[in-house]
């Protein structure tokens, strides 16, 4: 339990938590959460800074897929998959996702809800599981080869390269995907920590900054605008256990996040915030950031019909493929939050 200060409890979401200095990990948490009893100087409830849902959707091919450090996608696998949702109620939820979207004539634009009401009408249930997330092959079945059409570039609304190397483009630039997904319970999987401050043994006063970049696709009228990339920085003053310069913390990593397909609330493209803390001579303090959202687990459903005559042209498939999604908080307008922490 305790009291926000005016910066905690202000309208606009800062990317520091100044309400208190924080000493385990369950508090973080459920200050996240919003389930620690915090309370405004008017004794209202404090809302969690980016509370997130036991189960998530994404229109299109999801920015948030879990990727390395090199960029690639790292797979997840269907006995895994499976073992924590089914591929068949997947699809009902898919459905609904994009039924839900469809019928949004406010927020989104006529060429998407189009395309996701193919999806929703779909009169399929049983749908085609691939093995893993790579294993996504759309048109073409095999590896990268050329005439292999992937579901990224195919969610995108493109087709594999023709003859000469030109690549088309439908007007909606979207086709029916969906990702939906069940909250990943690996740990680290809510609320993932990103590189914070290194602890300062014996005490002492500091004064964090962190900063953030968040880039997106500008077009809000063509294409899935399924999220983005953020990119933070954190620096601190003075630098080390004795003081001395100031100096970047530890290195940060830049992470790509989805949208959920019924949030409105954008993320702030520019993020910046500055705190000054002491902390006590027996404890070990720090500055450590915990992004706002979460992963899940799920399927990435694709509505596609047969393109050739060979292959009893205009027939219907779906297509569930494994996958393991980054969902920002659609409660939360910064991309991470950071806690003053002692230990």
């Amino acid at each position: 339990m305790g009291t926000a200060s005016p910066a905690a409890a202000a309208d606009e979401q800062k990317p520091i938590d100044n309400a208190k200095v924080y000493s385990s990990e369950q508090d973080v948490v459920a200050r996240m959460e919003g389930t620690d009893g915090m309370k405004d100087k008017d004794g209202k409830p404090v809302p969690g800074y980016a509370p997130v849902a036991d189960s998530e959707s994404v229109m299109g091919y999801p920015k948030g897929v879990d990727r390395d450090k090199d960029n690639k996608v790292m797979p997840v696998y269907k006995d895994d998959v499976q073992a924590q949702y089914d591929a068949k109620q997947a699809v009902v939820d898919a459905k609904a996702a994009a039924k839900k979207y469809a019928e949004d004539t406010t927020n989104n634009p006529q060429p998407l809800r189009e395309t996701a009401k193919l999806l929703a009408d779909s009169p399929l249930t049983d749908p085609e599981v691939r093995g893993d997330t790579n294993d996504d092959a759309i048109f073409g079945r095999g590896g990268p080869e050329p005439g292999a059409e992937h579901t990224e570039m195919y969610c995108a609304g493109k087709h594999a390269p023709a003859p000469g190397g030109r690549v088309d483009q439908n007007a909606a630039k979207a086709n029916p995907c969906v990702f939906v997904g069940k909250l990943d319970k690996k740990d680290g999987s809510k609320y993932p920590k990103v590189g914070g401050s290194s602890g300062m043994a014996g005490g002492g006063k500091k004064t964090y900054s962190v900063e953030g970049l968040s880039s997106e696709e500008k077009s809000t009228t063509e294409g899935w605008a399924a999220g983005g990339k953020f990119t933070p920085k954190l620096t601190v003053t003075p630098g080390g256990d004795k003081g001395g310069p100031g100096g970047g913390a530890d290195a940060e990593l830049s992470f790509t996040y989805s949208y959920s397909s019924t949030t409105t609330n954008k993320v702030q493209i520019a993020q910046k915030d500055q705190t000054e803390v002491e902390f006590p001579s027996d404890k070990k303090g720090s500055l450590q950031g915990r992004r706002d959202g979460a992963y899940y687990v799920g399927y990435i459903v694709v509505r596609k019909t047969n393109a050739l005559p060979e292959d009893n042209i205009g027939q219907e498939h779906l297509i569930a493929i494994p996958a393991r999604v980054y969902v920002q908080s659609p409660q939360s307008s910064t991309s991470v939050t950071y806690f003053k922490y002692q230990e």
